[in-house]
């Protein structure tokens, strides 16, 4: 029994030091690693989220830009404006298919939120810009052809229109711009019946003629008549902007962009901003401009360089747009200077914080408004 009880023996005191020294640098290594890897973890997962953003902003405003100045006509910039009031900021379609505005420099139109700090509010030292062109759907009209003294088209087949519409009309010779007062359904196969009078039947803005030859000419309610042959196409008006405001999350900035022709019960007026990618801090815009005639861009000049009467000499668009990550996980403050589009950001201008940024920048050619 005594040589049993011999051969029981314990860990002595500093057999269980060593024991736990080792267990506590295996356990350090073990949290290090697991430590660093999530680190690694959210770098790259916020980098991600950071590129995925970027690339959806420059791919939607690209499309976009892309796309403005669209006309199922031939382009001209005689545009005939009937809507009483004449032509504002968002269906001045002769006068160019994109207007730009200098953030800091330009006075913004009503159109754009006023800056602040709620959200959707915009942020002042940042570009925006109105983009206008025809809807996707065109319409051809019916039988009989459009009567140069009437106020009627005739259109074969006007499922997605509404009374109150702004819409455009256009055939190889003449485009105007004008409310539709009334939208008949022809359910029996017929054609559908579609009118532009002058006044507008009480909507809002209501056409000042129902004359939809260039010059428009408000003086009277024939104003100036022009005939659409059957070769004439009706597309629904599209006026949108984009800029840059502050996000719904909290978390700093985000890409906004607003409708400006939208109909309520046959009131046209603008849409709800809506938040379209967060974490994009800033967006600076460059136009290229055509100076002499052969819709090519010979120079890059700022919104408030173009001149309020040369749009038309637009061209193409550089898009320049400044995006960070979601979480702040950097070991630093980010004092870098950035360069968007001939515009400097350093740390005065951008965040002070531990945020990654990244420079995105892209020159699109505006298809309706120069050589392909």
């Amino acid at each position: 029994m005594n040589s049993f009880h011999k051969k029981l023996k314990g860990f002595t005191i500093i057999e269980l030091m060593i024991a736990l020294l080792l267990s506590s640098v295996l356990l350090t290594g073990v949290v290090q690693i697991y430590a660093s890897s999530k680190q690694s973890y959210q770098v790259t997962e916020n980098i991600s989220r950071m590129q995925e953003n970027s690339r959806f902003a420059m791919n939607l405003l690209t499309r976009e830009i892309r796309m403005a100045g669209f006309s199922p006509c031939p382009r001209t910039d005689e545009v005939a404006v009937t809507l009483t009031g004449g032509a504002t900021t968002s269906t001045d379609f002769g006068n160019g298919a994109i207007v730009g505005f200098e953030g800091g420099v330009d006075t913004f139109p009503s159109e754009f939120p006023a800056t602040g700090t709620a959200a959707g509010d915009r942020i002042a030292d940042s570009d925006g810009f109105i983009m206008m062109r025809g809807g996707d759907n065109s319409y051809k009209l019916g039988t009989p052809p459009h009567n140069a003294s009437s106020a009627q088209f005739k259109v074969v087949d006007a499922t997605g229109l509404a009374t109150g519409d702004i819409l455009m009309v256009c055939d190889n010779d003449n485009t105007a711009i004008f409310q539709a007062d009334n939208l008949s359904i022809n359910s029996g196969g017929a054609d559908d019946t579609l009118t532009h009078n002058a006044g507008g039947g009480g909507l809002s803005p209501g056409n000042c003629t129902k004359g939809l030859g260039y010059p428009a000419d408000c003086t009277s309610v024939n104003g100036n008549p022009h005939a659409y042959d059957s070769e004439a196409q009706i597309v629904k008006m599209v006026s949108t902007i984009y800029y840059i405001g502050v996000s719904q999350s909290g978390n700093g900035r985000a890409l906004y962009r607003r409708g400006l022709l939208n109909n309520t019960g046959g009131t046209v007026s603008a849409g709800a901003a809506q938040e379209l990618v967060d974490g994009i801090e800033s967006m600076q815009t460059l136009y290229g401009v055509d100076t002499t005639g052969d819709r090519l861009a010979n120079r890059y000049v700022t919104a408030d360089q173009v001149g309020a009467a040369n749009w038309n000499s637009v061209v193409s668009v550089r898009v320049a747009l400044l995006s960070y990550t979601p979480d702040q996980i950097n070991y630093e403050n980010d004092d870098n200077t950035y360069y968007l589009a001939g515009t400097q950001f350093d740390d005065t201008s951008h965040g002070a914080d531990k945020r990654l940024r990244q420079v995105y920048t892209s020159t699109v050619k505006i298809r309706n408004r120069g050589d392909m």
